[in-house]
């Protein structure tokens, strides 16, 4: 019997004998995020490093399109070899490439409101597009005169991740961030929309 079954079983026998109240089950950590369904529409909460397991998770099954637009992805240095959860989610866009699935990223140039420059997103943005042009994968600028501060995931047309969290070390496992992701046709289609709007503008 796994520890969730013995929870859902303790929880149960809590209830029923008056010793346990909802208050304390909000409290509780379960290893799952929670999923709603509205509308035809699948959500599910991310929280903090609830993240990374859920994204690799939807890229690795990824088998018609991968779209991001990402305001930072850190370069580390080396993604053949290291061990950052960002190399980790380069890799398996790489992979989701070499295997047929069609890949487009969108990244932030580093520009504030075409004023001030980030050069240390700039430098990481530009390092990752050379080194996906360099395995055939398509990567855009945003134009120095906006700022794109989406950090947004579409898989397959139907999967959409969206929220707070840059792909970088200190987001992925250390910082409070909320995400959600969204299973729908529609809600995909509108931000494949979203997307190819940007897409076509830089």
């Amino acid at each position: 019997m796994n520890n969730k079954t013995i929870l859902v079983i303790a929880v149960i026998l809590a209830f029923s004998t008056g010793f346990i109240s909802s208050q304390m089950i909000a409290s509780m950590h379960l290893s799952s995020p929670p999923v709603i369904n509205a509308n035809g529409t699948q959500i599910m909460v991310i929280n903090d490093d609830e993240y990374y397991p859920v994204v690799i998770r939807e890229i690795k099954n990824a088998s018609i399109s991968i779209h991001i637009i990402m305001y930072e992805i850190r370069w580390y240095g080396d993604p053949q070899n290291d061990t950052h959860e960002v190399s980790n989610l380069m890799r398996e866009v790489i992979k989701a490439h070499e295997r047929g699935v069609e890949v487009k990223i969108i990244l932030e140039d580093g520009s504030t409101y075409g004023e001030h420059e980030n050069k240390e997103i700039k430098e990481s943005n530009e390092n990752w597009s050379k080194y996906l042009e360099r395995k055939g994968i398509e990567v855009k600028f945003d134009k120095s005169d906006v700022t794109t501060h989406d950090k947004l995931v579409i898989i397959d047309e139907y999967v959409v991740i969206l929220g707070s969290t840059n792909w970088s070390e200190s987001a992925l496992k250390y910082n409070h961030e909320a995400d959600v992701m969204l299973r729908g046709k529609k809600v995909a289609e509108e931000y494949e929309e979203y997307f190819e709007t940007l897409w076509k503008s830089f």
